[in-house]
Protein backbone atom coordinates (compact mmCIF):
# COMPACT_ATOMS: atom_id res chain seq x y z
CA UNK A 1 0.00 0.00 0.00
CA UNK A 2 1.25 3.43 -0.60
CA UNK A 3 1.50 4.21 3.36
CA UNK A 4 4.71 1.76 3.26
CA UNK A 5 6.18 4.20 0.23
CA UNK A 6 5.81 7.20 2.68
CA UNK A 7 7.70 5.48 5.61
CA UNK A 8 4.63 4.54 7.74
CA UNK A 9 5.47 1.34 10.14
CA UNK A 10 1.73 0.15 10.52
CA UNK A 11 -0.83 -0.09 8.00
CA UNK A 12 -4.78 0.83 8.78
CA UNK A 13 -7.05 -1.68 8.02
CA UNK A 14 -9.59 -1.11 4.82
CA UNK A 15 -12.42 -1.92 7.01
CA UNK A 16 -11.47 1.80 8.82
CA UNK A 17 -13.36 3.31 6.48
CA UNK A 18 -16.53 1.87 7.40
CA UNK A 19 -16.38 3.12 10.34
CA UNK A 20 -15.01 6.45 9.36
CA UNK A 21 -17.85 6.77 6.72
CA UNK A 22 -20.51 5.81 9.24
CA UNK A 23 -21.03 9.46 10.00
CA UNK A 24 -19.81 11.33 7.25
CA UNK A 25 -20.59 15.02 9.11
CA UNK A 26 -18.49 14.17 12.37
CA UNK A 27 -15.93 12.79 9.74
CA UNK A 28 -15.99 16.54 7.66
CA UNK A 29 -16.13 18.23 11.12
CA UNK A 30 -13.03 16.48 12.10
CA UNK A 31 -11.38 17.07 9.13
CA UNK A 32 -12.42 20.75 8.78
CA UNK A 33 -10.90 21.14 12.14
CA UNK A 34 -7.58 19.09 11.25
CA UNK A 35 -7.25 21.32 8.44
CA UNK A 36 -7.34 24.80 10.24
CA UNK A 37 -5.00 23.34 13.04
CA UNK A 38 -2.56 21.95 10.25
CA UNK A 39 -2.07 25.61 8.85
CA UNK A 40 -1.54 27.15 12.08
CA UNK A 41 0.92 24.75 12.98
CA UNK A 42 2.58 25.60 9.19
CA UNK A 43 2.55 29.35 9.90
CA UNK A 44 4.31 29.26 13.19
CA UNK A 45 6.95 26.44 11.81
CA UNK A 46 7.70 29.85 9.29
CA UNK A 47 9.25 31.74 12.29
CA UNK A 48 11.76 28.29 12.92
CA UNK A 49 12.70 27.11 9.59
CA UNK A 50 12.72 30.59 7.87
CA UNK A 51 15.11 29.33 4.83
CA UNK A 52 11.51 26.89 3.85
CA UNK A 53 9.12 29.95 4.65
CA UNK A 54 7.98 30.05 0.80
CA UNK A 55 6.94 26.30 0.61
CA UNK A 56 5.38 26.31 4.17
CA UNK A 57 3.28 29.61 3.22
CA UNK A 58 2.24 27.71 0.35
CA UNK A 59 1.57 24.56 2.18
CA UNK A 60 -0.49 26.89 4.56
CA UNK A 61 -2.73 27.97 1.70
CA UNK A 62 -3.43 24.53 0.68
CA UNK A 63 -4.47 23.73 4.13
CA UNK A 64 -6.91 26.93 4.50
CA UNK A 65 -7.80 25.40 1.06
CA UNK A 66 -8.68 22.69 2.08
CA UNK A 67 -10.50 24.08 5.42
CA UNK A 68 -13.07 26.17 3.11
CA UNK A 69 -13.14 22.68 0.68
CA UNK A 70 -14.76 20.78 3.43
CA UNK A 71 -16.44 23.59 4.98
CA UNK A 72 -18.10 23.64 1.97
CA UNK A 73 -19.01 20.30 2.05
CA UNK A 74 -20.89 20.81 5.08
CA UNK A 75 -22.42 24.13 3.95
CA UNK A 76 -23.58 22.28 1.08
CA UNK A 77 -25.39 19.57 3.45
CA UNK A 78 -27.27 22.30 5.66
CA UNK A 79 -24.46 21.74 8.09
CA UNK A 80 -22.05 23.95 10.46
CA UNK A 81 -18.81 23.09 11.31
CA UNK A 82 -19.43 23.00 15.06
CA UNK A 83 -16.92 23.03 18.15
CA UNK A 84 -13.60 20.84 17.67
CA UNK A 85 -13.86 17.87 19.63
CA UNK A 86 -10.29 17.37 19.62
CA UNK A 87 -8.09 14.25 17.93
CA UNK A 88 -6.89 11.84 20.02
CA UNK A 89 -4.39 10.46 17.43
CA UNK A 90 -2.54 14.05 17.01
CA UNK A 91 -2.71 14.50 20.76
CA UNK A 92 -0.55 11.17 21.99
CA UNK A 93 1.76 12.29 18.60
CA UNK A 94 2.38 15.20 20.09
CA UNK A 95 3.63 14.45 23.06
CA UNK A 96 5.48 11.31 21.64
CA UNK A 97 9.41 12.14 21.31
CA UNK A 98 10.68 15.10 22.43
CA UNK A 99 10.12 18.96 21.74
CA UNK A 100 12.84 19.27 19.48
CA UNK A 101 12.07 21.12 16.29
CA UNK A 102 13.51 18.02 14.52
CA UNK A 103 10.78 16.07 15.80
CA UNK A 104 8.08 18.60 15.66
CA UNK A 105 8.89 18.68 11.68
CA UNK A 106 8.99 14.97 11.42
CA UNK A 107 5.42 14.57 13.48
CA UNK A 108 4.17 16.87 11.13
CA UNK A 109 5.54 14.79 8.09
CA UNK A 110 4.45 11.60 10.00
CA UNK A 111 0.47 12.99 10.03
CA UNK A 112 0.57 14.28 6.49
CA UNK A 113 1.63 10.59 5.32
CA UNK A 114 -1.28 8.62 7.90
CA UNK A 115 -3.58 11.60 6.04
CA UNK A 116 -2.42 10.56 2.39
CA UNK A 117 -3.08 6.82 3.08
CA UNK A 118 -6.54 7.31 5.32
CA UNK A 119 -7.22 9.82 1.91
CA UNK A 120 -6.60 6.85 -0.30
CA UNK A 121 -8.83 4.20 1.70
CA UNK A 122 -11.90 6.98 1.46
CA UNK A 123 -11.21 7.60 -1.82
CA UNK A 124 -12.08 3.73 -2.83
CA UNK A 125 -14.51 3.67 -0.44
CA UNK A 126 -16.96 7.10 -0.30
CA UNK A 127 -19.20 8.27 -2.81
CA UNK A 128 -20.10 11.31 -4.48
CA UNK A 129 -18.95 14.46 -3.84
CA UNK A 130 -16.55 12.70 -1.22
CA UNK A 131 -14.87 11.10 -3.32
CA UNK A 132 -14.16 13.64 -5.40
CA UNK A 133 -13.03 15.28 -2.10
CA UNK A 134 -10.82 12.78 -0.61
CA UNK A 135 -9.52 12.29 -4.30
CA UNK A 136 -8.89 16.04 -4.78
CA UNK A 137 -6.71 16.32 -1.18
CA UNK A 138 -4.49 12.66 -1.02
CA UNK A 139 -2.10 14.10 -3.25
CA UNK A 140 -1.42 17.29 -1.66
CA UNK A 141 -1.11 15.59 1.88
CA UNK A 142 2.10 13.43 -0.16
CA UNK A 143 3.35 16.43 -1.03
CA UNK A 144 3.39 18.04 2.23
CA UNK A 145 4.90 14.98 4.09
CA UNK A 146 7.46 15.21 1.28
CA UNK A 147 8.46 18.83 2.01
CA UNK A 148 8.63 18.19 5.52
CA UNK A 149 11.15 15.61 5.44
CA UNK A 150 13.40 17.61 2.64
CA UNK A 151 13.22 19.94 5.74
CA UNK A 152 14.67 17.81 8.37
CA UNK A 153 17.18 16.35 5.75
CA UNK A 154 18.57 19.63 4.64
CA UNK A 155 18.68 21.18 8.21
CA UNK A 156 19.97 17.88 10.01
CA UNK A 157 22.81 15.02 9.29
CA UNK A 158 20.57 12.91 7.31
CA UNK A 159 21.60 9.77 9.51
CA UNK A 160 19.83 11.56 12.57
CA UNK A 161 16.85 12.18 10.47
CA UNK A 162 16.64 8.38 9.51
CA UNK A 163 16.83 6.94 12.77
CA UNK A 164 14.35 9.21 14.77
CA UNK A 165 11.86 9.63 11.88
CA UNK A 166 12.17 5.63 12.21
CA UNK A 167 11.83 5.87 15.78
CA UNK A 168 8.83 7.90 15.87
CA UNK A 169 7.13 6.30 12.56
CA UNK A 170 6.89 3.21 15.35
CA UNK A 171 5.81 4.99 18.00
CA UNK A 172 3.21 6.38 15.54
CA UNK A 173 2.01 2.66 14.29
CA UNK A 174 1.15 2.17 18.24
CA UNK A 175 -0.47 5.28 18.41
CA UNK A 176 -3.06 3.86 15.33
CA UNK A 177 -3.15 0.49 16.74
CA UNK A 178 -4.21 1.72 19.89
CA UNK A 179 -6.64 4.55 18.88
CA UNK A 180 -10.80 3.78 18.60
CA UNK A 181 -11.90 3.95 15.52
CA UNK A 182 -14.49 6.31 14.66
CA UNK A 183 -15.40 9.37 12.49
CA UNK A 184 -12.16 10.86 12.61
CA UNK A 185 -9.03 11.12 9.58
CA UNK A 186 -6.98 9.49 12.42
Amino acid sequence: MKGAMLGLKGRTDASWTAVALRDELALLRDHAHLERKAAGHVLTLIGQVPEAGPALLEVAREELEHFDRVCGVLRARGEELGPDGGNPYVRRLARAGGATLLDRVLRMGLIEARSYERFCLLAEAAGGDLRALYEGLKESEAGHHALFLRIAYDRWPREEVRERWSELAETEAAIIAATTWGPRIH
